[in-house]
C-alpha cells in the first residue's frame, strides 16, 4: 500500500488549500495535529511550492451563475 503520492494540482486549487489552512480555528488545528501532524508545517511546505508557480493568471472572476453573499 502507497504511502506517498504526487498529485499535480493547478496554481488555484493549490490557493484554495492554503486559504482553507489559514482560517482553521484551534479546536481544528489540534485535532489535525494530533492524527496527522503541524498544519502550520504544511502550510508553509504549501506556500514555499506555491510561491514557485505562475500566479499570474489569478484574478478576481465574476461568476454570474454565483452571486456574491455580502
Amino acid at each position: 500500500m502507497d504511502f506517498e503520492r504526487n498529485i499535480p494540482l493547478n496554481v488555484q486549487e493549490l490557493g484554495v488549500i492554503l486559504s482553507a489552512l489559514q482560517v482553521l480555528d484551534v479546536a481544528e488545528e489540534w485535532q489535525i495535529a494530533k492524527y496527522y501532524g503541524s498544519s502550520t508545517t504544511l502550510y508553509n511546505r504549501l506556500k514555499e511550492i506555491y510561491d514557485e508557480m505562475d500566479q499570474s493568471c489569478l484574478e478576481e472572476q465574476n461568476d454570474p451563475i454565483c452571486e456574491p453573499s455580502f
